[in-house]
């Protein structure tokens, strides 16, 4: 952070001279020589006054000065003022865009550049260290008993929270489930599938969203348990949302980066990450890669098997792994996403119950019924009356 530039602050560094002084130190030719440099934002140069010490003005322009000594690291001043450096401090300027800087410097004293640094990594004011760009989507979902979502991955970080009930995600083919007042986040590029068990009615918040900037990994796929304050910033988000006025959109994004910051900075009781075996890891891949084949063929007529096949796995160790991981048969969890999708299907109204139980390919439109009523507690024709 940027500190003033005061004769307290700056001891360890050099002085403050006096701006009342007419001629300051530069009227000492011509033992010292003076010069204007300009310096831009697009490099900056750590320098050290050898020997002697150095003069340094600004000119023209709005500049920082970055110091140093040795090995020590750098603080940023506001270059408001004339100051003499003593000889051998480590130096930079760093101007807002660009800079004209005045210097003298005594003939038995020397300015050697050490290296280059990106501007960016000399700030000359308080910016953001991470940054929620923009929210994409925002959603309150209230989900039946056994509800599945059958799983995506997409380019975007997103947020789970539950507010009622409890919510399996399987992330990387890691089942963790969430109960009421605990989020995950599930990071960007990640396949991530999440289901309710069959007696459990689930109610969460889904955010996605863009970040920028320095953003670590220990904010992504871990269960977090929010505190009451932290979660109120996301029920401010769902009423900015419906109230929609003109600084809403504002709002709702200042209070996600309030949220994730709170996360990072005061932990929000994170779950620590295990490490994972190599064994268990290999088996995480092959859950992953069942459950994302699944998704993408739930239309083709799937059986353990043919699944097995595909994926690379025997289909006694693809149950055994299933049974361990989801506590259901990979031929439960192969109806539960048929079923689902012919939900989805039906809501959308562009094919009847015959069409439907055709292009998700069961042996007979009996047999689609039968599944679906046993699963939602109406039959096909019964559910589309009811959303209609």
């Amino acid at each position: 952070m940027i500190q003033n530039l005061n004769k307290f602050t700056f001891a360890a560094f050099g002085e403050i001279l006096p701006e009342a002084q007419p001629v300051r130190e530069f009227s000492l030719s011509p033992e010292w020589e003076t010069q204007s440099v300009p310096f831009s934002a697009d490099e900056v140069w750590v320098t050290c006054a050898e020997g002697m010490p150095t003069v340094l003005e600004i000119e023209k322009g709005t500049a920082a000065l970055a110091v140093s000594r040795e090995g020590e690291p750098l603080e940023y001043f506001y270059l408001d003022k004339p100051v003499r450096l003593h000889a051998g401090v480590l130096f930079a300027i760093v101007p807002r865009e660009s800079c004209v800087l005045r210097r003298a410097i005594h003939k038995d004293g020397a300015w050697v550049r050490r290296h280059r640094l990106e501007a960016a990594t000399l700030p000359l004011y308080i910016k953001n260290r991470m940054e929620a760009r923009a929210i994409y989507t925002l959603f309150y979902q209230e989900k039946e008993k056994g509800f599945l979502f059958k799983g995506e991955a997409h380019d975007l970080p997103e947020l789970v929270y539950v507010d009622k009930g409890a919510l399996h995600n399987v992330v990387n083919g890691t089942d963790t489930l969430l109960s009421q007042g605990e989020m995950m986040i599930y990071g960007p590029g990640i396949w991530h599938m999440q289901y309710a068990d069959a007696d459990v009615e689930a109610s969460f918040i889904t955010v996605s969203f863009d970040l920028s900037g320095d953003v670590p990994e220990t904010l992504f796929n871990r269960r977090i348990s929010l505190s009451a304050e932290t979660a109120s910033l996301l029920r401010r988000m769902l009423e900015e949302r419906e109230k929609n006025e003109p600084y809403s959109g504002d709002i709702i994004l200042s209070s996600l980066q309030m949220l994730l910051l709170s996360v990072l900075q005061n932990g929000e009781k994170a779950e620590p990450r295990l490490k994972t075996p190599a064994s268990l890891y290999h088996e995480n891949a092959i859950v992953n890669t069942v459950l994302s084949f699944v998704s993408a063929h739930s239309t083709e007529k799937l059986s353990v098997p043919y699944v097995a096949k595909r994926c690379n796995v025997s289909a006694s160790r693809l149950t055994a792994l299933f049974q361990q991981r989801l506590s259901i048969t990979p031929a439960e969890y192969i109806r539960r996403v048929k079923l689902e999708e012919s939900k989805q299907l039906i809501r959308a109204g562009e094919m009847n119950v015959s069409q439907i139980a055709a292009h998700l390919n069961y042996s007979s439109v009996q047999q689609f019924s039968r599944q679906f009523k046993s699963k939602f507690g109406v039959s096909p024709n019964e559910f589309a009356k009811s959303i209609r």
